[in-house]
């Protein structure tokens, strides 16, 4: 290899095993009220002991070629073994390889561009990843102690499994390529990041609802393959700089994100992922949809959309089956950061938000329920008229047309069950667009002049405040809920929400 050429590569290898060891230990009641101690138990004290672990081992190995230090190429390859796959009866190995190839050329310093270009960066990527998941025991048919409401559930009974395995269980890939350009201009003044992306995810490990009458609850699956299609980019400037040293700065950074996804196959014509409480509410993957589409029992509406009601008792129409209400994944993301500096000064805000994506909020359900909601309020001493229309039917049912509701709703209990109860799950669900006053700080600086005779570097005090305020139609507390359930946290089901925090403080950094 001549003289413009560098070459560099690197082997390697890991194993790596998790341990993880719970002793749970449950009782009910206090027999002392405030004495929170299992001592103070007024049931009998419950051992729930659970114990996992997984190990997974790598090779890899990368190669890095420069020419004259402005066009760079890196090829890697990596190939894991994961026990989280591993099963005594598959014939197949367990192990899987995934290569990634980068290229980067830095057009700047490679040809003469206008003085107003200080950097520019040209890239691309193909990458192809694997996972066999951090879960164990996936694969394998195995047995867990009674859940705790069980009359023996003590620790030492143990039950079959709710979840049915899959033995010869696949490891998730994910193929992507990704082109971009990064440039600095008017004196490092203004700078962008852009970058657009296209992968293809197959075989994601993922546990559908099946029906009980199998004797399980669910069943691990690889689904099918899910293309994401999506935009990036990052913009920093300084719109303002005083030329004297000390003066005014002003400096921003934007950020902005989208993703579409679609899912190109799937094993069955739908698969369901999640279930919410009321209505039927679901998480469903099928072939032609997105990855995150929420379905559940909703209202009945005409040909333009509007709600249909009952003309007997005033209370909306609810569907029999489940219909599209939308999907929990935001379509896309902003963020915009200032900072302000004069002197020994700062000053940084934060805002972000994001549109796009639906939820459901069952606290929101359970306030109607218990007439604890504003909204609940109209009607309830003189009945009310919903806002939508009645079906025209002629001799033999069939409906001709639609006309304004007119009909008075009296059972205001009923009226609101329909529009935002049990039975619908359309009507607890919202837009979880958000924006977010998320950071606000100020700094001060002490002159270096003032330590020097302390052998003190520097002392800065500050002042700091997050999720200062949300503005968003989501009716609970935050937009960005998420439900526990079990290790993960699930999305587009809001239960037993919490306030979100506020946080506020102050700081001192010394450095010496």
């Amino acid at each position: 290899m001549n003289d413009n050429w560098s070459l560099k590569g690197t082997l390697g290898g890991s194993i790596t095993q998790n341990r993880y060891n719970r002793e749970d230990l449950r009782a009910d009641g206090l027999k002392s009220p405030g004495a929170y101690s299992l001592d103070s138990a007024e049931t009998a004290v419950q051992s729930f002991p659970y114990k996992s672990r997984f190990e997974y081992s790598s090779l890899y190995g990368i190669i890095n070629a420069a020419y004259k230090n402005y066009f760079f190429i890196e090829l890697s390859a990596r190939r894991d073994w994961t026990s989280t796959l591993a099963n005594p009866y598959r014939n197949n190995s367990v192990g899987f390889t995934y290569p990634s190839l980068n290229i980067s050329y830095i057009l700047s310093d490679a040809v003469k561009l206008p003085s107003s270009i200080n950097y520019a960066k040209l890239r691309a990527s193909y990458s192809n990843v694997g996972s066999g998941g951090t879960v164990p025991y996936r694969t394998s048919y195995g047995y867990g102690p009674l859940p705790v409401y069980d009359a023996y559930g003590n620790g030492n009974y143990y039950a079959a499994p709710s979840v049915l395995v899959k033995p010869d269980l696949k490891p998730l890939r994910t193929t992507s390529y990704e082109v971009g350009a990064e440039m600095q201009m008017f004196k490092r003044r203004f700078g962008f990041d852009i970058a657009a992306y296209m992968g293809n995810t197959k075989d994601q490990i993922l546990q559908s609802i099946i029906d009980r009458s199998s004797g399980y609850s669910g069943e691990i699956i690889n689904a099918g393959t899910v293309r994401n299609v999506g935009l990036e980019v990052a913009m920093n400037g300084t719109p303002v700089k005083a030329k004297k040293a000390g003066g005014f700065k002003w400096d921003i950074n934007v950020t902005y994100s989208t993703n579409k996804n679609k899912i190109i196959d799937i094993p069955d014509s739908s698969v369901v992922l999640r279930t919410g409480a009321v209505g039927s509410g679901q998480i469903v993957a099928k072939v032609g949809g997105s990855m995150g589409d929420m379905y559940g029992r909703g209202f009945v509406r005409s040909p333009d959309g509007q709600v249909v009601f009952d003309p007997a008792t005033g209370n909306a129409k609810i569907t029999e089956e489940v219909v599209f209400i939308g999907n929990t994944m935001p379509i896309g993301k902003l963020s915009i950061q200032n900072a302000f500096t004069f002197k020994n000064f700062r000053l940084s805000t934060l805002f972000d938000g994001q549109w796009g994506a639906v939820g459901h909020s069952l606290m929101h359900y359970k306030m109607v329920e218990q007439g604890k909601l504003q909204v609940t309020v109209p009607g309830r001493y003189n009945g009310i008229i919903g806002n939508g229309v009645l079906e025209v039917l002629d001799a033999s049912g069939q409906v001709t047309g639609y006309r304004k509701n007119d009909v008075v709703a009296t059972d205001i209990d009923e009226y609101y069950r329909s529009m935002m109860g049990v039975d619908n799950a359309e009507g607890s669900s919202f837009s979880t667009d958000f924006i977010k006053f998320r950071e606000a700080r100020i700094d001060y600086t002490i002159p270096a002049a003032y330590l020097k005779k302390y052998r003190i570097d520097k002392i800065t005090l500050g002042i700091y405040g997050r999720n200062l305020f949300i503005w968003s139609p989501w009716p609970m507390f935050d937009p960005e809920f998420g439900t526990l359930s079990g290790t993960d946290i699930n999305q587009g089901f809001e239960i037993a929400q919490f306030p979100s925090t506020r946080t506020m403080g102050a700081n001192l950094i010394i450095t010496f």
